[in-house]
């Protein structure tokens, strides 16, 4: 079956409530909608504008993302500044602006891939269902956890999406960075059991071993465990919107569903200076790179691309930070 999930950039749900069905609700609101063997999964950012981290759930969740502006205004454009870090593929649906009021934003935010799209709700569901999965197929067991409750009769159940590779029935699973681990009882997909499901399969894990309070928003359920990382060295590429100095604010960077606060310097030894890129869409330190100091541990490893975030900037989207090493 394939599954495709789906940031719903709009202010109201219009087209995530005409293309799906109502699922959980948190910081964002899922809608689910199934089709032959394919599944979409919308995930409609509910506590923004209010909080920026439900959009950047949303997005890093995704797969592909829509875009559905209003207006022109601050988030508008910090949905955009937010897709551009992501790299998601922006569908943009103008019925309540036009082509050329938004385009000049989504050029200068460096979006590299986005269509415009006139129609409706069920014009673009068959689109979205024609878009390809960014997750791998290949390798270990990997599950992002984003919640984790008891349930009377049943005991510990975990939501959650695979990442990568297959889950099981009677696997052990590790829970990162937790420090726990858990068995799988049972599995649900699209509230039908199954003895095992595909990579990006959104499930309900029945686990035994575990309490539910031990198992925290943003945990990486993993086959092959891995160290949490407190110290890093990465690449940080910042926005243009950005004026500030990174090295002299706390700023939070997320890794899946997970998110800690940071601090950063220049690595020793080393001469920087700042360019633009070629697309003039982010600045860059042209000569090195950065250590991060976690201020708490993250399950992340070299090659993975976090998104840097500051509660005080607008937008607070900043920019990414692509990790080079981890050193602690």
């Amino acid at each position: 079956m394939k599954h495709i999930h789906v940031a719903a950039l709009e202010p109201d749900a219009e087209f995530a409530k005409k293309i799906g069905k109502k699922g959980s609700e948190s910081d964002f609101t899922i809608y689910n909608c199934k089709e032959g063997e394919s599944v979409l999964c919308l995930y409609h950012p509910t506590k923004y504008p209010d909080k920026v981290q439900p959009l950047l759930y949303a997005l890093s969740l995704a797969d592909v993302a829509y875009l559905h502006p209003l207006a022109i205004d601050k988030n508008t454009g910090e949905m955009i500044v937010a897709a551009s870090v992501f790299g998601r593929k922006l569908f943009v649906i103008v019925d309540k602006v036009s082509k050329e009021e938004v385009e000049p934003l989504l050029k200068s935010a460096g979006v590299a891939s986005y269509e415009f799209f006139e129609g409706d709700a069920n014009e673009l569901r068959e689109k979205l269902l024609l878009e390809p999965s960014l997750r791998k197929a290949e390798g270990k067991a990997e599950v992002v956890i984003d919640s984790c409750f008891p349930v009377k009769g049943v005991g510990t159940v975990a939501l959650g999406i695979v990442q990568q590779g297959r889950v099981t029935v009677h696997q052990k699973l590790e829970f990162i960075p937790s420090g726990v681990s858990a068995d799988v009882k049972s599995i649900q997909v699209q509230d039908v059991d199954v003895k095992e499901a595909d990579v990006g399969s959104r499930v309900g894990l029945s686990l035994r071993g575990v309490d539910p309070e031990k198992v925290e928003k943003g945990d990486l359920a993993v086959e092959e465990k891995f160290p949490a990382a407190t110290k890093i060295e990465a690449e940080i590429q910042l926005s243009k919107f950005y004026k500030g100095n990174i090295e002299s604010v706390q700023f939070f960077v997320l890794c899946g569903l997970k998110f800690v606060a940071c601090k950063c310097k220049k690595k020793s030894g080393e001469i920087f200076s700042e360019v633009e890129s070629a697309d003039s869409t982010v600045k860059k330190n042209a000569a090195g790179n950065y250590e991060i100091e976690l201020g708490a541990p993250l399950p992340t490893r070299v090659g993975e691309k976090l998104c840097v975030f500051l509660p005080e900037a607008m937008p607070r989207v900043i920019g990414s930070a692509k990790v080079v090493k981890v050193l602690g």
